[in-house]
């Protein structure tokens, strides 16, 4: 009982007073159904709708029979929708209720309106619980649906502006990071659609406040998660997309592209040359728009990246060769008091050569909380090395951090990277460097623990499409790719994991985990190509 008081004790101290403090009004404010909120409009809501240039598609969410497929998981329900349904757990609930399948071509207008009015008979007798998060995303689906399809339902449309009262009741300044935003762009889209100034004065402010936060310097969202890195750089396009064609406020509209170009910057940094992205914190695919659709919007926007920046605030790095690509994770779990979707992962690294993946992260493939979610955020899911058994930082539950690793670069050149983190001095006096260093053709890692008898594992986490095999004391070879050369340790072994390849989706893989005490050095020997 005592130590998970101080734990949560650990985790909370790293929290804003004004988390806290919303955390208390929120849980003690009487809460009502969208009933409510409908009660107190006084008249039909004039609305106008909005003009989107960036319009897409999304096909197989919702098929025949009130059949759903989200996360890789399928449930039909038999006769009448519960939108309140559990039985793959919050996430999947929540993909139910943000209504992206708006965007499905083959669902009749009329299937469509008929779900939209469904869901909010739920609302409105309180079966079903408004909430902030999901009200943001069906408000923004619901409204690109309206102005693209000339959609007149007033029924749809007052649900929808009693939902924006409700959200704008109900900012999330409890949990600020994404959530925040994500309320913030459907606020100011809902103020406009509706011509509510009062809505788009609020959002407009909380716009640039966290923007200018969560934008790093080096253009990266400062959630360090390049999947929801995606996820806001959309919702940046589609505010600009919109926004532009009102254009009320030209220093507004300069921030918003400035910020996409930022945006873009990074995403192109970070993605590798095939399109993906390295799967750290909590990156999946089939959750969002990959990078060449994004870039593919941007375009259209006649967006240009920011070529000027380079990786330095978001903590990664990246070194290539013509044979390969690697990025590094050289950051902290961020931001200090959101750390949701961090990692205990300092120091991994992911690498790509000739544009196919070869060390890859465990990645992610659920939020519920139990043994694969802790492992998936654990230090040995990831490319780095792992201490007397424990995590570098205190990940814990399912999006909980308590102590956290800091990173310090101790060197950093054209192909030279040294960096070292503090996340194992508590436990055992010691801090965890790594060096890489890198060549045309050869990769060298060298490790390095002062903790006397303590031993540390470095893993490597293969990709499903390559053949591993030990074939000496001290090597490991990749059929067709590479060559593993260690040097200091006393143990090597070979075993197979889960590589997560989406939501609730796995393929077989092998990791390679080499047992040392002090110094490891690992040359990965690209082939002859």
């Amino acid at each position: 009982m005592i130590n998970k008081v101080l734990l949560l004790a650990r985790t909370v101290k790293h929290l804003k007073f004004k988390q806290v403090a919303y955390q208390l009004y929120y849980r003690l404010k009487k809460t009502h159904n969208l009933y409510w909120f409908k009660n107190k409009i006084k008249a039909a809501p004039v609305y106008k709708p909005l003009n989107f240039n960036i319009n897409y598609q999304l096909a197989d969410i919702v098929q025949p029979a009130n059949t759903f497929n989200f996360l890789n998981l399928q449930h039909s329900f038999n006769k009448a929708i519960d939108w309140n349904y559990q039985g793959y757990g919050k996430l999947w609930n929540y993909n139910l209720q943000y209504f992206n399948y708006l965007h499905q071509p083959d669902i009749t207008d009329e299937q469509k309106q008929e779900l939209l009015v469904d869901i909010g008979r739920w609302l409105e007798t309180g079966k079903l619980r408004l909430e902030p998060y999901p009200v943001a995303l069906r408000v923004m689906n619901t409204i690109r649906f309206i102005s693209v399809g000339d959609i007149k339902n007033p029924t749809i449309i007052q649900d929808i502006y009693a939902q924006l009262a409700y959200l704008n009741d109900n900012l999330e300044y409890h949990l600020l990071g994404n959530h925040l935003l994500e309320d913030a762009f459907a606020l100011f889209m809902g103020g406009h659609f509706f011509n509510m100034g009062v809505w788009s004065k609020t959002a407009k402010a909380i716009l640039y406040k966290e923007l200018t936060e969560q934008v790093l310097d080096d253009g990266a969202h400062f959630e360090l998660s390049p999947m929801y890195h995606q996820i806001i750089f959309f919702r940046v396009l589609e505010l600009f997309d919109w926004y532009k064609n009102i254009n009320d406020d030209d220093a507004f509209l300069s921030f918003i592209k400035q910020k996409a170009a930022d945006m873009l910057g990074w995403l192109q940094l970070i993605s590798f040359k095939n399109g993906d992205i390295p799967h750290f914190n909590d990156s999946a695919p089939g959750i969002t728009f990959t990078t060449p659709q994004l870039q593919s919007f941007a375009k259209q926007e006649k967006i240009e990246p920011n070529h000027q920046l380079i990786l330095k605030g978001s903590g990664y790095r990246k070194f290539h060769s013509q044979k390969y690509e690697c990025a590094i994770d050289v950051g902290a779990i961020g931001p200090s008091y959101q750390p949701g979707h961090g990692h205990a992962d300092a120091l991994s690294f992911v690498l790509y050569i000739n544009n196919e993946p070869l060390i890859v992260d465990t990645g992610t493939s659920t939020y519920q909380i139990g043994s694969r979610r802790s492992l998936e955020r654990a230090t040995r899911a990831h490319n780095t090395v792992e201490i007397g058994g424990k995590d570098q930082s205190e990940v814990w539950g399912g999006f909980r951090v308590g102590n956290r690793a800091k990173v310090v670069i101790d060197n950093e050149s054209a192909n030279v990277l040294t960096a070292s983190h503090n996340g194992y001095q508590k436990s055992f006096g010691t801090n965890h460097q790594r060096k890489f260093n890198f060549a045309p053709d050869i990769i060298s890692i060298t490790d390095v623990q002062s903790a006397e008898g303590i031993w540390a594992k470095a893993y490597f986490h293969f990709h499903s499409n390559c053949k591993v095999a030990i074939t000496a004391a001290n090597e490991a070879k990749v059929e067709g790719y590479a060559s593993l050369i260690f040097k200091g340790a006393t143990n090597l072994i070979l075993e197979p994991y889960q590589l997560a390849n989406g939501y609730n989706s796995y393929l077989p893989a092998f990791c390679l985990s080499a047992t040392f005490e002090n110094e490891l050095q690992t040359d990965i020997i690209l082939n002859d190509q």
